[in-house]
């Protein structure tokens, strides 16, 4: 049995252009425990078309197929970001080899079914085939979770930052304020002035970024080639959202130079006006 947090049925597709196939495989599945929603496809773009519509926890595919056959639709569902993670089980009465099953693994079906398949096989290999996406699924929550976790706290250390040098912003003023202040006091104006200029907190933010999101920058650059340094450091404040009004303090520019250079940005990655860009950089 597969232990969930929710009751609600699993949803399986079955795919073959045999309809005494699909029959004989939703009465494998009739009557057990835990149930199952069942679908049935005839043929692999109409089975594209429901995994997409209706994203099943399981698909069971025929090879051999007029169209699109089991293993194209594989193929199709691993490049759809929404539904390269449903789990496919392939069958076939003809490609039976051990050729024919190692090209299924690497086309990316989780296991292989030989027909006449029978009902304890059938429902052990799809229970498996289940539990083991529900694993992965967990897996990737957490790991969600501790990414999310870690971008907060980048977040939450670039805002003391922005709050440290608006103090050193309001002292250097007030220093520079004071036209007969000693040399001890216009010493340190410079120290602060230099320190407010200087890059050493992006260095550090950069270092444990980079910790947390390793290829961000190497993927942004690879497919926008154009994106200058200063736009991949903006970008880098998005991903953790950042609110403008903060990355204007540590870009030290105004809230308006950060709207102009999100309006540059999003010009140069070619998104329409609608979409956002925050929205698109939480992508990489």
């Amino acid at each position: 049995m597969i232990h969930t947090k929710s009751t609600k049925p699993k949803r399986i597709l079955v795919v073959d252009d045999d309809p005494s196939v699909i029959k004989a495989a939703f009465r494998c599945f009739s009557g057990t425990h835990p149930k199952y929603d069942l679908w049935s496809a005839p043929e692999g773009q109409v089975a594209l078309q429901l995994a997409l519509d209706q994203l099943p926890d399981l698909i069971i595919t025929d090879w051999q197929m007029p169209g699109l056959n089991g293993i194209e639709v594989i193929q199709h569902l691993q490049a759809q970001e929404t539904t390269q993670h449903i789990p496919v089980i392939i069958t076939t009465g003809v490609n039976v080899e051990d050729a024919h099953l190692e090209k299924a693994l690497e086309a990316g079906a989780v296991d292989y079914l030989r027909k006449p398949f029978s009902k304890v096989e059938l429902l052990a290999r799809s229970r498996t085939a289940l539990r083991l996406a529900e694993l992965h699924k967990r897996e990737k929550q957490l790991m969600q979770s501790v990414i999310d976790h870690k971008d907060r706290e980048l977040s939450s250390t670039m805002i003391q930052v922005v709050q440290k040098n608006k103090l050193l912003t309001n002292i250097q003023q007030k220093l520079d304020q004071a036209s007969t202040a000693p040399y001890p006091l216009q010493s340190l104006s410079k120290t602060i002035r230099e320190n407010l200029q200087s890059d050493n907190d992006w260095d550090k933010f950069k270092l444990h970024f980079e910790e947390v999101h390793p290829d961000f920058f190497t993927r942004l650059k690879a497919e926008f080639h154009h994106l200058t340094a200063n736009d991949l450091r903006l970008c880098a404040y998005l991903k953790i959202n950042l609110a403008h009004k903060d990355i204007a303090q540590l870009l030290h520019i105004s809230y308006k130079g950060v709207e102009t250079a999100c309006y540059r940005i999003k010009k140069k990655l070619k998104l329409s006006p609608q979409e956002k860009l925050g929205s698109f950089i939480q992508q990489y």
